[in-house]
């Protein structure tokens, strides 16, 4: 049997603790050649693992292996398995072509993944590799928090405000009167958003590039809290510690504007999906109407006056039916979920730590200890003025890097020291159940609740020609939606 050999460094990896590409190489011949192996071809690539689809070279071996007639068929060497992949969807793909034999065994540097007794572990440790993913996004969460208790934005500064570079942020004196303008124009009752948007442009009020602010801008820009001092962020305020453009109370009346403007038009229709639609051309909310009498329409608003799709409608009926379908990409055989989880509780028990982990752990929070002293060490130095700022710099990052590489042996390490449990399993199990039942519920239900399950589960659908073309899930169901065929979801 001849053996692939895939090496992968993610983009992002610039120096941490991942080995080279040519170190995996490298590695991975010494142990073909120590386990009389021969190696056939070697990929190589250096792309994130973290989004699916998204490596061209990995998508070429997946290839060679499904077409691949020999009887002997392939095997893959690795340096690890998060090397193959770092998502659900990438990871279920090597998963199917262990169990369908089209790849023979999985070889890396410590384990060996075969059809026969493995594909379990396989699928947890693949799970392990994506949950690495969630966490640093976690972990980038925490820092922006922790900046927004301390009263800074992380983010890009909103209109009538400027980054200078240094993580503050400072009025924008160009600007800044036009936001306050177009408060004060508002709450006069006078205006529409839109009249707001055209006349504040031939004011002199434009984005960098020179353009106009559309009325989805003049929106936005009207409920945030940022100009009054108020930072907003996951639903959550934050006093910030930049100058506030407008006072609190200019805010709150052009709220109270907006309710007054929105009861008003309280009488309108209420169309099911209006809101939950967009469009693939502009990325334009859809809107709807009732035409002839009876018959509901969806169609593009062209809030940028660029689009010609809202000439397009899409019937109510048919936006039922194809809402319907996307429900198929979130089930899966209920005998094949009910194999998995007898199989799982077969193969994990609850295990004690043992003596190997227990001293690689001591040994790390040493190390971090080390480390921990050393950066105090340092910053008072600096404060001494023992060292220069250029020295203090190149040794902190130093220190950081170190750091960062022994949190992520440590959190890898305790990761591989926890095996799935009987109740995690049958969390599991019950989340992949309940996908079963959704389309028939959906179909079943009256129309407020066929918006709300869609508006549970979907961000948003894209429309183009009067059709849906692309949706996008939310968490959990993003984990469970699978790839549409041919492209469509029709």
């Amino acid at each position: 049997m001849k053996y692939i050999l895939y090496a992968r460094k993610s983009s992002e990896d610039k120096s941490k603790q991942i080995l080279s590409l040519e170190s995996q190489v490298s590695e991975m011949k010494k142990l073909a050649h120590s386990l009389g192996l021969e190696i056939d071809k070697i990929y190589t690539e250096s792309k994130s693992a973290k989004l699916p689809n998204n490596r061209p070279v990995f998508l070429e071996m997946l290839k060679l292996l499904e077409n691949n007639n020999e009887a002997e068929g392939y095997g893959i060497l690795c340096w690890k398995i998060d090397r193959l992949s770092r998502n659900p969807i990438d990871s279920g793909k090597i998963q199917w072509l262990l169990q369908q034999s089209k790849t023979k065994v999985i070889q890396t540097s410590d384990k060996q993944y075969l059809p026969s007794d493995n594909v379990l572990l396989l699928n947890i440790e693949g799970s392990m590799a994506n949950q690495y993913i969630l966490d640093l996004s976690k972990n980038v969460k925490r820092g922006l928090r922790t900046k927004l208790e301390k009263g800074g934005w992380p983010c890009i500064a909103p209109i009538g405000y400027l980054n200078d570079g240094k993580g503050n942020i400072l009025v924008d004196k160009d600007r800044a009167p036009y936001v306050k303008q177009i408060f004060q124009m508002y709450i006069s009752g006078n205006y529409t958003i839109k009249e707001i948007a055209d006349k504040i442009y031939v004011s002199g009020l434009k984005s960098r590039g020179g353009n106009k602010y559309h009325k989805s801008q003049i929106y936005t820009l009207l409920n945030n809290k940022f100009y009054y001092g108020v930072m907003t962020s996951h639903g959550e305020d934050y006093p910030g510690s930049h100058k506030p453009i407008i006072t609190k109370r200019l805010f709150e009346e052009a709220q109270e504007m907006a309710h007054k403007k929105q009861h008003i038009k309280k009488n309108k229709l209420d169309f099911i999906f209006r809101g939950l639609m967009v469009c693939a051309h502009c990325g334009c909310l859809y809107t709807a109407s009732k035409k002839r009498g009876k018959h509901i329409y969806y169609y593009c608003t062209n809030g940028k006056s660029k689009c010609e799709e809202h000439k397009n409608y899409l019937k109510e009926n048919d936006a039922i039916k194809m809402l319907a379908d996307v429900f198929e990409r979130l089930t899966f055989p209920e005998e094949v979920i009910n194999l998995m989880y007898e199989a799982s509780l077969d193969k994990f028990k609850q295990e004690s730590e043992n003596e190997e982990y227990l001293k690689t752990k001591t040994e790390l929070l040493k190390q971090l200890k080390i480390r921990d002293d050393r950066q105090a060490e340092l910053f008072n130095l600096l404060l001494d003025k023992a060292i220069g700022k250029e020295d203090f710099e190149v040794k902190r990052k130093t220190i950081a890097d170190e750091l960062n590489l022994l949190n992520e042996e440590l959190k890898t390490l305790e990761n591989k020291n926890q095996p799935l449990d009987k109740i995690t399993l049958e969390q599991v199990k019950n989340l992949f159940l309940v996908q079963q039942a959704l389309k028939t519920k959906f179909l079943k239900a009256n129309s407020n609740k066929q918006r709300e399950i869609i508006k549970n589960i979907l961000w948003n659908a894209e429309v183009k020609d009067g059709k849906i073309t692309n949706i996008k899930f939310k968490e959990p169901y993003s984990l469970f939606a699978k790839d549409p065929q041919n492209g469509s979801l029709t």
